[in-house]
């Protein structure tokens, strides 16, 4: 009995002391509580969380600092937690040095996992392109998490497969499919403005060309809006003031005009910023989890959830650690139908009506004062 409380204090000791020492690129709610099931250990290359006892080693890989990354990785977290607890989990974040120096890093990360890790994630659309180009037929298998579509972003050829060490998942809805949810929000559809971060390549080649392609081709109009916080001329509020002037040429009431956001990360963080500058326009996001029971909440979304994508990436990732299927052989892993979040706080706001059939569709709805009305397809009175 001695032994064992002495064992709990020593670990409690521990978990006090690393986190004092939590990393900068990891949000604190991702800390254990005194009850969790992880036990964490922190050092220079990033954290660890472990159960009592461990069975498979997996690495997971952050590409930087971001609230949807926490989200991934909460969720994962829990999948492992309830499915597989005797699972070591290890957070890296990936190496950010320069030109070459970077792959370099990211080699000797590999190559000190190799023995260890029985399985990789790779975190953000830049960790899995830097993957992808480090270590494609290496020996650990590989699953994409909170990344874009691996095809648009040209790391394999179709949606069936990869056929090496790679599985992936996609946060990207087919273009056309969000260009026929827009038109069902307002049918009228004239003009799209699009808001995306001029550093996030992702964004531009996965959801921004997609939607202009086939908008164009179906007569909408697609203005692009581009942000960049090291350049005056693309800042959030003079690109979006330039944008809704351009705009209001071809709309003048914007009666038939959206503005939609990508899943750019540095813009997610900025919506009330951009409902501010947005005006009477209606926000539409590609992200559910920007859809919210605040006041910086866009007004309605149509998309894959962090919260989804990591699920799926979670149940792919337990499927290879069985032995069940060969990374190679798992298809892209999509949501369909995607995830549907309304604010009508923010519809009211700007007297936008919201078709009753997207509020039937809808797994999550706010309401006002920041009540919540649905919420994972569950109405308050089911909870």
């Amino acid at each position: 009995m001695i032994r064992v409380l002495l064992m709990l204090v020593l670990l409690w000791n521990s978990s006090l002391i690393a986190a004092e020492q939590w990393p900068v690129w990891l949000g604190d709610d991702l800390k254990p509580q005194q009850n969790s099931h992880w036990q964490i250990k922190t050092t220079a290359q990033g954290v660890e969380f472990m159960p009592l006892e461990s069975a498979p080693k997996i690495l997971m890989i952050v590409s930087r600092q971001a609230k949807s990354y926490d989200i991934a990785l909460k969720k994962l977290l829990e999948i492992y937690a309830r499915e597989l607890p005797q699972a070591h989990i290890l957070v890296r974040k990936l190496p950010s040095q320069p030109g070459a120096d970077n792959v370099a890093a990211l080699m000797n990360m590999l190559a000190d996992a190799e023995n260890k890790v029985d399985l990789i994630y790779s975190i953000g659309s830049t960790a899995t392109v830097a993957m992808r180009k480090s270590y494609t037929g290496g020996k650990i298998p590989v699953v994409s998490v909170n990344a874009k579509d691996p095809v648009l972003l040209g790391l394999i050829d179709n949606i069936h497969g990869s056929g090496d060490n790679f599985a992936f998942t996609s946060l990207n809805l087919p273009a056309s499919v969000t260009l026929r949810y827009m038109q069902r929000f307002k049918p009228s559809l004239k003009q799209i403005g699009v808001l995306y971060a001029k550093n996030n390549q992702s964004a531009y080649a996965t959801q921004y060309l997609p939607l202009k392609k086939i908008a164009e081709k179906n007569g909408v109009k697609i203005i692009d809006i581009v942000v960049d916080r090291d350049d005056p001329s693309l800042a959030l509020d003079v690109s979006m003031d330039r944008a809704i002037k351009t705009l209001k040429e071809g709309d003048p009431t914007l009666s038939s005009s959206i503005l939609w956001l990508t899943g750019s990360s540095s813009l997610l963080a900025r919506m009330k910023e951009i409902n501010l500058y947005a005006g009477s326009l209606a926000v539409i996001s590609a992200v559910p989890d920007v859809v919210r029971n605040r006041a910086d909440s866009a007004l309605m979304s149509f998309g894959v959830s962090f919260v989804n994508n990591a699920n799926q990436a979670g149940l792919y990732g337990l499927q290879i650690l069985k032995g069940k299927i060969a990374p190679g052989d798992l298809p892209v892993g999509q949501i369909f139908p995607p995830d549907i979040a309304i604010n009508v706080a923010q519809a009211q706001r700007i007297n936008q009506k919201i078709p009753f059939v997207l509020m039937e569709m809808a797994s999550d709805v706010y309401g006002n004062n920041g009540s919540v009305i649905r919420v994972n397809g569950k109405s308050m009175q089911e909870q």
